[in-house]
C-alpha cells in the first residue's frame, strides 16, 4: 500500500559545499540591483537630518514660528498614538498575527494610505480641470433679467439651493454667502483677473511645502485649503488671496461648489467665505491650523468688491439664506452672520 508523506519525500540527502555565510554573499552578488532602495532611503534620511534642523532654526527666530513647531510636534505625537492604537485594534480584529513586524507595519501603513486617498480623492479641482467642470442639471431655476442690474435668481426659487455646509459628522456649519452664475472657466478667469489664486490639491508635497512656508512666515499663494462638505460633497475648488504683508498665516479664501442647478442656461455655483486671521492650536484637535475671523459677512463684502472691481461680473442680487445666526466651523472657531448672500453674474 503506498504511503503518503506530508513532508518532503525522505530520499537521499545531499550536502551543499557552500556555507550559509557564503550562500548569503553569493545571493547579494547575484542581485546587486536590489540594494538601491536601501541607498536611496539612507540618502533621504540624511537629507532630512540636515534640512529639518535648518528649518527649525529659521522658525525659532519668530514667535509664531515657534508656536507652529510646538503644535506640529504635539500633533505628530497625538497622530502617532492614534495610529498605533488603530493598528493594534485592526490586527486584533483580524485575528491573524503577521509573521514579522515589517509585514505588520506594511499592512497598517497601506490601509492608512488607502483610507486617506479615498477620502481626499477628487476633493479639489485644480485650475486645469476648471475649464470643462460640469454636473448634470437636475433643476432649472427661474431667472429675472434686468438690463441695468443683470441676471438674478427668482426669490421663490432661492430656497431650492443648498444653503449650509456640514462637518464630517453631518452637523451644520456656515451658510453660503456667495452665488455665481456662469461656467467654471468664467469663475476661474474672474478670480484670476481680480488677483486671486486657485488652491493646490491636497498632497503630501503641498502639505509639507505649506508647513515650511508657515514656519518661515513666507507666502504660499496657492496653498492647499482644508476641504469642507456641502450636500455630502467636498468643495470643487477654492480660491485665496494673501495679505499685503506677504505671509501665509493670514489670507482671504472662498470654497466653491458646483451645484446641479442652472439659471437661464448658466451654471449655479455657491461658496462660503472666511478670513484666516492667524495660526493657532485647533480647538477640536491639537494641531496647527488657521483660525478665522468670526465676522464672515465682512469677508463676503471684501470678495464681492474684489470681483466686481475687475469688471467681469456684477453684483445683481442680495438674497436671504437664513436668519441671523452664530455657529462654529469644523475647526471649532466661532462665526456670526446676518444670513445674506450676494449673487454675482
Amino acid at each position: 500500500m503506498p504511503q503518503i508523506y506530508s513532508r518532503p519525500y525522505p530520499g537521499p540527502r545531499t550536502t551543499s559545499a557552500i556555507a550559509p555565510k557564503a550562500a548569503g554573499e553569493l545571493a547579494l552578488e547575484a542581485a546587486p540591483g536590489r540594494r538601491w532602495p536601501l541607498w536611496i532611503a539612507r540618502f533621504l534620511f540624511w537629507v532630512l537630518m540636515v534640512a529639518v534642523p535648518l528649518l527649525l532654526v529659521m522658525g525659532m527666530n519668530d514667535v509664531e514660528g515657534r508656536e507652529i513647531i510646538f503644535m506640529s510636534a504635539l500633533a505628530a505625537a497625538v497622530l502617532a498614538t492614534i495610529f498605533f492604537m488603530w493598528a493594534h485594534e485592526t490586527i486584533n480584529k483580524a485575528k491573524k498575527e503577521p509573521r514579522t513586524r515589517l509585514m505588520r507595519a506594511a499592512m497598517t501603513v497601506a490601509a492608512s494610505c488607502v483610507s486617506i486617498w479615498m477620502f481626499l480623492r477628487g476633493s479639489q479641482a485644480d485650475s486645469a480641470h476648471m475649464h470643462g467642470k460640469r454636473r448634470p442639471i437636475t433643476c432649472e431655476l427661474s431667472g429675472v433679467l434686468d438690463d441695468e442690474a443683470g441676471l438674478a435668481i427668482h426669490d421663490d426659487h432661492v430656497a431650492s439651493l443648498p444653503r449650509f455646509t456640514a462637518r464630517m459628522t453631518g452637523a451644520s456649519q456656515a451658510p453660503i454667502s456667495l452665488i455665481f452664475l456662469g461656467s467654471g472657466l468664467e469663475l476661474l478667469e474672474t478670480f484670476q483677473e481680480a488677483g486671486w489664486h486657485a488652491a493646490d490639491r491636497i498632497t503630501v508635497k503641498n502639505a509639507l511645502r505649506a508647513f515650511g512656508r508657515g514656519v518661515m512666515n513666507r507666502p504660499y499663494h496657492c496653498a492647499p485649503v482644508f476641504p469642507s462638505f456641502l450636500d455630502g460633497r467636498l468643495n470643487d475648488i477654492a480660491f485665496q488671496q494673501t495679505t499685503p504683508g506677504g505671509t501665509s498665516r493670514k489670507r482671504h479664501h472662498a470654497r466653491w461648489w458646483l451645484t446641479h442647478y442652472s439659471c437661464e442656461g448658466k451654471q449655479v455655483w455657491v461658496a462660503t467665505c472666511s478670513y484666516d486671521a492667524g495660526v493657532g492650536v485647533g480647538r477640536l484637535f491639537p494641531m496647527p491650523i488657521h483660525h478665522i475671523d468670526p465676522d464672515i459677512d465682512t469677508e463676503r463684502d471684501y470678495i464681492a468688491r474684489s470681483l466686481t472691481a475687475s469688471g467681469r461680473v456684477r453684483l445683481t442680487q442680495e438674497i436671504k439664506v437664513t436668519d441671523p445666526m452664530t455657529g462654529r466651523n469644523s475647526a471649532g472657531d466661532c462665526f456670526y452672520t446676518r444670513g445674506k448672500a450676494f449673487v454675482l453674474a
